[in-house]
């Protein structure tokens, strides 16, 4: 999600060496026409669901990759997915975006039905200045919400009234993708503009109402570049990381130490083209999927398209074992 002002323009020059020669598969390329495709998730039957900021809507992918509309219809920008097949429902941040028509309705945590796309239950922030971007799932079923413009990460535990404040963060903060290890005790959250960030969850989320926790940034190898970070994934004990801030766009593989506390390898899986502003994906085995060309670059700063024809959003799917050279 890239729509603050803190993280607008930020394009880091890096070079990281060579990343690994594999190339991504395409599973679904979208027709050529405005969509800025921001998530994907695994639906019931093994569909995918594709969530839309233009069009403020999910998106069903058909087995011939046809399109067609899911869940509710009329909301604001579709920005973050998660699915919870454990409890048949999927999760989705719903915000403002620049080029709605209405941009008097706060930001919603959207409970959606998987089977049947029904909205369950919905959950709207309080007042205008917030923008639930990406959504993460805990272990225990617990929701975490990043909110971009209130600058502050938010959970929710299953059956609970209201997503409460988890983390309240400073300085000009675009908290962004989120990942919470497999024992549900620490998060990690990118933030766009300066990295990467582990929040201790045994810390006011064991507490019955949750009290705001400082979070702490995560240190890497000397030299790796972790800004920029827009996508996290858990894949066992380490994470991947989609990176769409720096000149070459970059899917990246972070080692971390057992408690989190520091990055310490940073290996590239895939640099440069296709990817094209990729976004957010989900970790299926050992295989990344996600979007790989999200329509980013052919919308205008006013979140207007800039062809009634764009080149397709793709979703891509990338292995996540090492090539064996001989």
């Amino acid at each position: 999600m890239r729509i603050v002002a803190a993280a607008a323009g930020l394009v880091l020059a890096f070079s990281a060496g060579a990343a690994s020669a594999q190339a991504p598969e395409t599973l679904v390329a979208t027709p050529s026409e405005p969509l800025l495709i921001e998530s994907v998730a695994r639906g019931p039957a093994g569909a995918l669901i594709v969530s839309s900021i233009h069009k403020g809507r999910l998106m069903r992918v058909g087995a011939d990759g046809t399109l067609s509309p899911f869940g509710p219809e009329g909301r604001q920008a579709m920005f973050g997915l998660a699915a919870d097949p454990a409890r048949g429902v999927l999760w989705v941040a719903s915000s403002p975006s620049p080029a709605d028509e209405q941009d008097d309705r706060p930001a919603e945590l959207l409970q959606i039905d998987a089977a049947t796309g029904a909205v369950r239950a919905g959950f709207a922030a309080e007042g205008l200045e917030h923008a639930y971007g990406d959504v993460a799932l805990g272990p225990d079923g617990t929701v975490f919400v990043a909110d971009s413009r209130g600058q502050r990460i938010l959970a929710l535990r299953p059956g609970g009234a209201n997503p409460q404040p988890l983390a309240i963060l400073a300085g000009r903060a675009s908290p962004q993708g989120m990942a919470v290890s497999a024992d549900g005790r620490w998060l990690v959250f990118a933030d766009y503009s300066s990295g990467l960030h582990r929040i201790d969850l045994s810390e006011g989320y064991a507490a019955r109402d949750f009290t705001t926790v400082p979070s702490t940034p995560l240190p890497g190898p000397e030299g790796a570049e972790l800004r920029g970070i827009d996508g996290l994934a858990r894949y066992g004990d380490r994470i991947i990381a989609i990176q769409n801030g720096t000149r070459a766009h970059r899917v990246l593989r972070l080692t971390l130490n057992a408690d989190w506390s520091a990055i310490t390898a940073r290996e590239p899986l895939l640099e440069g083209p296709p990817l094209e502003e990729p976004t957010t994906g989900f970790v299926e085995g050992d295989t990344l999927i996600f979007v790989s060309r999200s329509q980013w670059t052919d919308f205008g700063p006013d979140g207007r398209p800039n062809s009634a024809e764009p080149a397709p959003a793709v979703v891509s799917r990338l292995s996540l074992i090492p090539e064996t050279r001989p």
